[in-house]
């Protein structure tokens, strides 16, 4: 259910006076707008309000409002219980204000940003860092590859080897902030976007990727490219992969390709075979370090028709693609994993 538009607006008057600037309700509309003072300028604001904010969600509400013309239309705030990390890149390139009851504002208006943490709203969690350890981020891409079935803490554990206690603490932190349900099901696409907010693998680039059909360099570098790919193995991911898959994505011949690593030893080792690029440019494959063990675990074979290299699960590729706010998510609105594969963005 949404926030109450009275609730939104009166905490949006709170955050304002907690960054010293003056709010009240607008005298033409009391219920649902806004006048601000900045410089001495007062500034109409229209409230919108949401419960929880996510790319897909927010695709629908703009769209509602893409008629209106810039000259005319006053500033709008979108306030809501959540806002995820993907949706608050989209509303700033939209040049819309946000409020997260979590406790952070973002006002931009006529000669002034303001992007800071306020006070959260009383009766709403305040914001934990649900991904500062490796153990969340196994938890959470596990409940996501297998969103049907209730996450149960000691098999969680048994699967990530992990200790149950900790992954205890992970999903009681999921389900406070809301993004697993009672039952310990995911809640999406929430949960799919919050992850991709923490989503940073780290990566090197080599530049001889042809040496990679030499089969002892591809064993000293533990590809695992047989066929079909068991074991630990090289990944490919983003958008190669999303197009092999059957995204809507275009890939150039002789683009170079995204392979996902099990650790930083291969990534190194990878470096010292292969060479480094000069530039960005010359770069034969760009390599990444899986965030998680089930990414280099869990790998697809390769499509008869496609690229010649196992396949990262549709999961990572479409956390990969998230994290590109423009031709990324377009790719992902558009994609239809395949059948036996559930989406969850």
């Amino acid at each position: 259910m949404s926030v109450a538009r009275d609730r939104a607006v009166d905490a949006a008057i709170t955050a304002f006076n907690a960054v010293g600037i003056t709010a009240a309700p607008s005298a033409e509309d009391l219920s649902t707008g806004l006048t601000i003072e900045i410089n001495g300028v007062d500034l109409e604001i229209d409230v919108e309000v949401a419960a929880t904010v996510t790319p897909e969600s927010l695709a629908n509400q703009l769209r509602r409002h893409s008629g209106a013309s810039p000259q005319v239309a006053p500033a709008r705030l979108l306030v809501a219980d959540r806002i995820v990390g993907a949706a608050r890149e989209v509303l700033r390139e939209q040049g819309w204000s946000w409020l997260d009851l979590r406790g952070h504002l973002l006002l931009s208006g006529p000669g002034v940003l303001v992007d800071t943490a306020v006070p959260a709203a009383p009766d709403v969690a305040r914001p934990v860092d649900l991904f500062a350890g490796k153990v969340a981020l196994e938890v959470a891409c596990a409940l996501l590859l297998a969103p049907g079935r209730p996450g149960s803490v000691r098999q969680l554990a048994r699967e990530l080897h992990r200790s149950p206690s900790s992954v205890s603490v992970v999903m009681n932190s999921l389900r406070e902030a809301q993004l697993i349900d009672s039952q310990g099901l995911p809640v999406t696409p929430e949960l799919f976007w919050e992850t991709a907010s923490a989503w940073r693998p780290a990566r090197t680039m080599i530049a001889r990727a042809a040496l990679l059909d030499d089969s002892t360099i591809a064993g000293a570098l533990h590809t695992g490219w047989e066929e079909p790919p068991t074991g630990v193995g090289w990944a490919l991911t983003d958008t190669m992969a999303a197009a092999a898959y059957g995204a809507p994505a275009g890939v150039r011949v002789g683009y170079p390709p995204d392979f996902y690593v099990p650790d930083a030893t291969t990534a190194h080792r990878a470096e010292t075979l292969l060479g480094m690029p000069t530039s960005d440019a010359a770069r034969g494959a760009t390599i990444r370090i899986a965030p998680v063990p089930q990414v280099c675990s869990l790998r697809f074979p390769a499509p008869p028709d496609g690229p010649p290299w196992p396949l990262a699960h549709p999961l990572f590729v479409a956390l990969d693609l998230a994290a590109d706010p423009g031709r990324g998510r377009e790719i992902l609105e558009g994609w239809d994993p395949p059948q036996e594969v559930t989406r969850v963005w």
